[in-house]
């Protein structure tokens, strides 16, 4: 169990200090005082629009890759219903809610998922995702402590904090036209800018609406085994093709 008044504080002086690390850190101060075993960041603009900020090891990464390759998962439901989505055991989890992503989470050293969204209002703007490889709901103050790292995540990431100044990456991406002033997204696990381009070619190949081309793009992933980032590189470079009769040419 974690000591609130430690893990409060901790966080608060990560906030406090800000800068681009803080993310990190807030993962790394969950790791270490809440009883989880694995823990992510991600932002979000929709269901279908992901980039990760940080994951603390290659399964919390793969975790987050398969839910934006198939648009399910406890991350997409947190983020869409706006609520924490706690699953204490993913080898109970039936197979009407999350079917392709169970199977699949469960190849994985993972047990259980405690995904909280990261909002302003209504808004919403992405989700901390906290996993842990051992059954078993979090008790009322580990719980309390992750509502705490949430919102301090989302403090980290709105940068609010008096005389913070934006921080341009040291490479910055003239296409961000400064969307990302403290370089959280620059050198992410997963820049899904070429999936976005591939959904728009998919569009006139199949003349199907966005929704449909990205489905189709990530059936193709999941059959073929890679990454969706993978086959989206293939489809921009001409590499592949979508026909309405079959999916390569």
């Amino acid at each position: 169990m974690a000591e609130p008044g430690g893990l409060t504080q901790l966080l608060a002086d990560i906030v406090a200090e800000g800068g681009a690390a803080a993310p990190r850190r807030i993962c790394e101060a969950c790791l270490a005082l809440l009883p989880v075993s694995r823990a992510a960041v991600t932002m979000m603009a929709g269901p279908d629009r992901q980039e990760p900020i940080f994951a603390s090891d290659a399964v919390a990464t793969h975790l987050d890759e398969l839910q934006f390759r198939l648009g399910e998962g406890p991350c997409v439901e947190a983020f869409t219903e706006r609520r924490p989505v706690l699953v204490p055991d993913l080898m109970e989890l039936t197979d009407s809610r999350w079917p392709i992503f169970a199977a699949a989470a469960r190849r994985t050293p993972v047990r259980a998922a405690f995904v909280l969204p990261l909002q302003v209002g209504v808004i919403g703007v992405g989700v901390l995702d906290l996993y842990r490889d051992e059954p078993g709901m979090l008790d009322d103050d580990d719980l309390a402590g992750a509502l705490r790292a949430a919102d301090a995540v989302l403090w980290a990431l709105l940068g609010i904090r008096a005389g913070d100044p934006p921080q341009r990456p040291a490479q910055a991406n003239p296409a961000d036209n400064g969307a990302d002033p403290h370089g959280w997204l620059t050198g992410s696990p997963l820049d899904h800018t070429s999936v976005y381009q591939a959904t728009g070619m998919i569009m006139a190949q199949l003349d199907v609406p966005a929704e449909t081309a990205l489905s189709r793009l990530r059936a193709y992933a999941f059959v073929h085994d890679r990454s969706i980032d993978d086959i989206a590189r293939d489809v921009v470079a001409r590499r592949l093709r979508f026909t309405a009769e079959e999916e390569e040419s």
